[in-house]
């Protein structure tokens, strides 16, 4: 693979970096004390899975997230194939997404979709948020990613360099 990063575009993502990171454990070291806890997290995404299954129970709607993914694909003009194509997906998964009312796609899988898509930052919190993720502050290939998105750029191969670059893994498969 040959190499897209230039020094350019690693300033401006450190620069980035440097702006909207949160590093939670260099100020835990430091003895800040932090009302955030990942256990908060859990009850969201605990009380989202409730709210999900009742209203499933109840008949008002299908998976939250599926049902928006579909409209957002429709409102891009793009096939599925296009789609899964463009994101680095194996066929399967999508299928998966697809044919599987309940199944859950990782919150990588989901990323590499938005940048697919060419969702704005907006409409990628929006398709997350529907999974029971989010982009964190206090993650840096979070912060990464939201970089990319701000400022949509959508070229995957970029992102998982400058991605594999600071050490993290790639989104797609």
């Amino acid at each position: 693979m040959k190499n897209l990063i230039n020094e350019e575009i690693l300033r401006q993502v450190e620069d980035y970096i440097s702006k909207y990171f949160l590093d939670v454990e260099a100020l835990r070291k430091r003895g800040v004390k932090l009302s955030y806890s990942n256990e908060y997290e859990d009850d969201i995404r605990t009380s989202e899975k409730i709210i999900r299954k009742l209203k499933d129970i109840i008949g008002m709607t299908g998976n939250f997230f599926s049902d928006y993914l579909w409209k957002l694909i429709d409102e891009k003009n793009m096939t599925d194939v296009e789609v899964y194509k463009k994101a680095h997906l194996d066929r399967r998964i999508f299928s998966k997404i697809r044919n599987e009312k309940n199944y859950m796609p990782s919150k990588r899988t989901i990323l590499a979709i938005a940048i697919a898509l060419e969702l704005d930052y907006k409409e990628t919190t929006s398709l997350l948020h529907r999974a029971g993720y989010h982009l964190g502050i206090d993650k840096k290939d979070d912060v990464i990613i939201g970089f990319f998105i701000k400022n949509k750029i959508y070229d995957l191969f970029l992102i998982n360099e400058v991605l594999d670059h600071f050490g993290f893994k790639p989104l797609g498969d």
